[in-house]
């Protein structure tokens, strides 16, 4: 059984380029400086949750370790302990001296026991482990379905019958050399009476050497069929069957102890991503502005209070908040002067709704807001870059991005733009995008589209909501056409 603190269902997911689009990474980046934690953060992230089950899933848990404060460093610990048992494994299995079969069966099985002798440390060393991590939450109070089913399924590998059964048979085999036991083998026959196949059945360690003098006057019986094999080629063929035995112990020690060890595998990884997200929420508490965890389900965007998210973590400017309620719409354009904040809520938009399904809080008071089956930006360069260098060449890689986008697009997906085709003609650039909107419509996807292409509000009909932003009272503030 394979756990997992970031998917209770497993999905498909992947990513695109909509962390650097909508400067995702940059936010993370002046929240927290740890480089490597910071992008697996955003990979996690550039993969919305389609199933609202792992949504909730995983936001039960960030809210857990929030409440809960001490239990992420101490499973970040013992989980990046965990994470490392198996390349020591390996490592101390490689670093025995191979011997090849000519060395003679001796010394091959000198060989299959010290590779033995490692395989058999481990088992113990797993269950150990398994009694830390329960150990670990007897000390806090969680009530999320993916911590709980953390800390049950340790306590349940704690109480496994097999398991226990497996250390014990393990444990004839961690120390010592073959000569300090007793092995009984049952082996299979062939047509020509020779061993074909042979499994140890039981091991019983040897008395320890008594006194000379002692083994003197007390003679050892010889037991029933005890083997009293004098000749070398005779000595040779049992230390060969014995070997082949062993290596079979071996192999299915090996493969069981890996099997359990996967159980947990990974997870300190996976609470890299909780790492940085508590910085995160720690971040929006602290910033003193509005933070929910939205509402899923809506059939479109509705939020109050919205931030973006970019702008609080420069630290820069006062940031205002602005509404978006795109409920009974298709598709959203925007449209305004320069300087006048449509990037900036195109951004706190999207963000908010990526966020949202990675079972994060988001910078708002409130929020009702769909589960998408993906979401997908194409953002076009700045004005100003496209007024050097081959202009149709840029119109031609745009249309080959948005085409890519449209290859990727399943029903119920929503798609972020940003002056696409802002470097064509308007009638030209008017007419290509109005035919790709439509086509997103009728894939069943919404969109929401910044634009310069003011001929679009009057080519898309009422199902299109139409907003314009302008400086009022306060900067950046969108209303209604």
């Amino acid at each position: 059984m394979k756990h997992s603190i970031l998917y209770k269902i497993p999905e498909h997911t992947e990513g695109g380029s909509l962390i650097y689009d909508l400067s995702v990474d940059r936010c993370i980046a002046n929240i927290s400086s740890d480089t490597r934690k910071n992008e697996y953060f955003c990979h996690v992230v550039s993969s919305p949750l389609k199933n609202a089950e792992n949504i909730l899933y995983r936001r039960a848990i960030l809210e857990d370790l929030c409440e809960n404060k001490g239990l992420l460093a101490e499973l970040k610990t013992l989980f990046s302990r965990y994470d490392k048992l198996k390349a020591d494994w390996l490592e101390l299995k490689g670093t025995g001296e191979r011997v090849s079969a000519d060395r003679g069966s001796e010394a091959m099985l000198d060989y299959i026991y010290s590779s033995l002798k490692v395989t058999a440390l481990f088992p113990k060393t797993i269950i150990s482990f398994f009694s830390s991590i329960a150990e670990v939450f007897d000390g806090y109070s969680v009530s999320s379905e993916g911590l709980l089913s953390l800390r049950d399924y340790a306590r349940e590998l704690l109480e496994n019958k097999s398991l226990k059964e497996i250390e014990t048979i393990a444990s004839h085999f961690a120390y010592n050399s073959p000569e300090d036991y007793d092995f009984e083998l049952v082996c299979s026959i062939g047509d020509s009476l020779s061993c074909i196949s042979a499994e140890i059945s039981s091991v019983r360690e040897r008395e320890k050497k008594k006194n000379p003098l002692l083994s003197i006057l007390t003679k050892k019986k010889k037991t029933e069929g005890e083997a009293n094999i004098t000749s070398p080629e005779a000595r040779a063929y049992s230390l060969e069957i014995l070997g082949e035995a062993m290596y079979r112990t071996d192999r299915m020690l090996s493969e069981i102890t890996d099997s359990v060890y996967d159980s947990f595998y990974g997870l300190s990884r996976e609470l890299d991503f909780y790492e940085i997200a508590l910085k995160y929420a720690d971040f929006l508490m602290q910033s003193g502005k509005s933070y929910c965890y939205p509402g899923l389900g809506a059939e479109a965007v509705k939020v109050s209070g919205l931030y973006d998210l970019f702008l609080l973590t420069e630290d820069k400017c006062e940031v205002y908040p602005n509404d978006a309620d795109f409920t009974g719409y298709t598709g959203v354009l925007i449209r305004g002067k320069n300087n006048t904040g449509k990037t900036t809520f195109l951004r706190s938009v999207a963000i908010a709704q990526l966020f949202a399904q990675a079972g994060l809080p988001i910078a708002a008071s409130q929020a009702e807001l769909p589960v998408y089956g993906g979401i997908y930006t194409h953002f076009s360069s700045a004005e100003e870059e496209f007024t050097r260098g081959d202009i149709s060449g840029r119109f031609e890689g745009e249309v080959k991005a948005i085409a890519g986008i449209m290859d990727k697009l399943q029903r119920g997906s929503l798609v972020i733009l940003n002056e696409t085709f802002q470097t064509t003609a308007y009638d030209e650039g008017s007419v290509a995008i109005e035919g790709i909107l439509r086509a997103l419509n009728a894939l069943g996807c919404q969109y929401i589209f910044v634009t310069h292409l003011t001929q679009l509000f009057d080519m898309l009909g009422e199902d299109t909501a139409k907003l314009e932003s302008a400086n009022g009272d306060t900067p950046f503030t969108i209303k209604k056409l």
